[in-house]
C-alpha cells in the first residue's frame, strides 16, 4: 500500500515543474488517464480548464552602472518587460503603506518594498476548531510560522502601477529562508506591471540601493498563452444515480512532492481500492484530479459550474485531500531542517453532525496526530482549499490540507512527505466513504453554512482579481 503511493509520488514528481497549463503539466494529465483506466475506473475523460500558461524565460536585476546581479525570481503572472529590459531609478517604499507611497514620486521609478507575510497562528485555528486531537499536545496556542501564501501588502503592487512606477522589486522580508523562489500570488490574473522577488539575504544590499535611489535593471522576459488544461475525470459505479466526489489538484509550483503529489497519491490509491472492490457502494464515485489550483483554483470551479443544474445536483458529498506532509523549520543557515513531527494539518469541513462524528472517530482509530477539525470559513468567504467551490456551491464537504513552509518553492521535495502518514489518511477516506454512502443526503446538509440556491461567493483576498483601474 505505502510502497505505491510513494512509487507514485516519485512518478509524478518525475515529470518535473508542473505549472498549469505547462508541458510537464499536460503530461501529468496523462499519466494520471493512464492510471485510473488501469485501475478499471469508467467513463475516464478530460474536462478542458482554460489557463493563462505564464513562462519566465530570462528573469534579471542589476545595478546598471556596475553591472551587479542581484539573485531574483519573477513574480508569478505579472507583465513582462521589453527584450532589453527596463532601466529606472529605484526608490524604496517600505512595507508599502499609504504614507511611505505619498512620501515619494513613483513617476518612471522601480518601487522597493518588504514584503509581509501573515502568521498562522494556533489559538486562531484553535477557536474556529470544531474538534482537536492533538494527543502529544504539541500544537501551539500561539504563532505557528508564517502564512506565506497569504502576502498581507501585496495591494503595493496595484498601488505603485496606479502611480506611474515601471516595475516592482518585492524583498521577501518575512521569509523563514533565504532565496527568491517563491511561487506567491497563484491567482491566475494576468497583471501589467513587472515584477520580481529578492530573497531576504539581499535585503539590506537592496534597500540601501533603493534609498541611494541607484538606477537598477529589470528584465522579465517569457511568453503567456491561453492553453486548456485539463480536470481528469473518472468514475467507480455505484447501485444508484447519487454520487459522492474526491479530488485533489495535479498543478504545482515546482516539481513538488508535498504540493500535491502526496494527495494524489492517496487519491489514486482510493480509485484503486474502490474499482477493485467487489460489493458496489449505493453511491458512485467521481474522482477528479482537477487542474489549476495555481490558477486561482480554477480546476473545480470550472468542474461545479460545468455540472451546475445536472451532475452537481446528484453529489451528496466532496472530499479533498492535498499535503501529507512533514514539518519543517527554519535550520538558522537560511535553509529548513525537519522537526520528525508532522505537519499540523486541518480538516476543513462545516458543522455537520454526522461528517464530524465520523471525523472524530476515524482520526482516532487511525491514529493521525496534530489535527484540528476547523469550520471551513474561517479564514474567509471560502475555505483555503482547492475542493473550495463544493463548499460554497453547499454541498456537504471536507478537506484534508496542512500548510508546510516549502510549500511555494523548490524545496518541497520527496523527503518532505510524511511517508507514514500515507495509508493512515488512505484509510481514514476509504472509511469515511463507506460510512458517508449510508448517510441520506438530507442529513448531511444539516448545519451547512450554504446552501445549494445560494448566491456565489465572493472570491478570497488571495484569489481576488487586480482593482480597476
Amino acid at each position: 500500500m505505502c510502497t505505491d503511493m510513494q512509487n507514485w509520488i516519485q512518478e509524478i514528481v518525475a515529470f518535473g515543474v508542473r505549472r498549469p497549463g505547462s508541458p510537464e503539466n499536460l503530461a501529468t494529465e496523462q499519466y494520471l488517464v493512464q492510471k485510473f483506466k488501469e485501475f478499471g475506473l469508467t467513463d475516464t475523460h478530460c474536462e478542458p480548464v482554460p489557463v493563462n500558461y505564464w513562462a519566465p524565460q530570462s528573469v534579471e536585476l542589476s545595478v546598471a552602472k556596475l553591472g551587479q546581479k542581484i539573485d531574483c525570481f519573477a513574480v508569478p503572472y505579472t507583465a513582462w518587460t521589453p527584450a532589453e529590459g527596463i532601466e529606472a531609478e529605484a526608490v524604496y517604499i517600505g512595507d508599502g503603506s499609504e504614507a511611505e507611497l505619498d512620501a515619494v514620486d513613483l513617476t518612471g521609478k522601480l518601487a522597493v518594498f518588504d514584503v509581509r507575510f501573515s502568521i498562522l497562528s494556533g489559538a486562531m485555528l484553535r477557536s474556529g476548531s470544531h474538534f482537536i486531537h492533538d494527543p502529544g499536545q504539541t500544537i501551539p496556542d500561539g504563532p505557528m510560522h508564517v502564512a506565506n501564501w497569504l502576502i498581507e501588502n501585496f495591494a503595493a503592487y496595484y498601488e505603485v502601477q496606479r502611480r506611474g512606477g515601471v516595475g516592482l522589486v518585492g524583498i521577501l522580508s518575512d521569509s523563514p529562508i533565504d532565496g527568491s523562489e517563491h511561487y506567491v500570488p497563484y491567482d491566475g490574473y494576468l497583471k501589467d506591471l513587472p515584477a520580481v522577488w529578492v530573497g531576504r539575504e539581499l535585503g539590506a544590499e537592496v534597500t540601501e540601493l533603493a534609498r541611494q535611489r541607484q538606477s537598477l535593471r529589470l528584465t522579465s522576459v517569457g511568453t503567456t498563452s491561453e492553453v486548456d488544461s485539463h480536470n481528469v475525470v473518472a468514475t467507480v459505479p455505484g447501485q444508484g444515480d447519487e454520487s459522492i466526489v474526491l479530488t485533489c489538484h495535479h498543478d504545482a509550483p515546482f516539481a513538488s512532492a508535498v504540493e500535491d503529489a502526496s494527495g494524489l497519491s492517496v487519491l489514486l490509491w482510493l480509485a484503486r481500492h474502490f474499482a477493485e472492490r467487489q460489493d458496489k457502494l449505493k453511491r458512485n464515485l467521481i474522482f477528479v484530479a482537477s487542474s489549476g489550483h495555481f490558477h486561482g483554483g480554477i480546476g473545480n470551479r470550472v468542474f461545479v459550474e460545468k455540472h451546475r443544474g445536472n451532475l452537481l445536483d446528484k453529489i451528496v458529498a466532496a472530499i479533498g485531500i492535498e499535503h501529507i506532509a512533514e514539518e519543517a523549520e527554519p535550520d538558522g543557515r537560511g535553509g529548513y531542517q525537519l522537526t520528525g513531527r508532522p505537519e499540523p494539518r486541518i480538516l476543513l469541513t462545516d458543522k455537520n453532525p454526522p461528517m464530524l462524528e465520523l471525523l472524530r472517530a476515524g482520526v482516532e482509530k487511525w491514529q493521525l496526530e496534530r489535527v484540528m477539525a476547523v469550520d471551513a470559513y474561517l479564514f474567509g468567504p471560502e475555505p483555503p482549499c482547492d475542493s473550495a467551490p463544493f463548499f460554497t456551491a453547499g454541498i456537504p464537504s471536507v478537506c484534508h490540507i496542512s500548510g508546510p513552509l516549502y510549500l511555494f518553492d523548490p524545496h518541497d521535495t520527496i523527503d518532505k512527505v510524511r511517508v507514514e502518514d500515507l495509508p493512515r489518511v488512505a484509510g481514514l477516506f476509504q472509511e469515511l466513504v463507506e460510512q458517508v454512502d449510508n448517510v441520506s443526503g438530507a442529513e448531511l446538509e444539516v448545519g451547512l453554512a450554504r446552501h445549494r440556491d445560494d448566491p456565489p461567493a465572493e472570491m478570497p483576498s488571495w484569489f481576488r482579481p487586480p482593482p480597476e483601474a
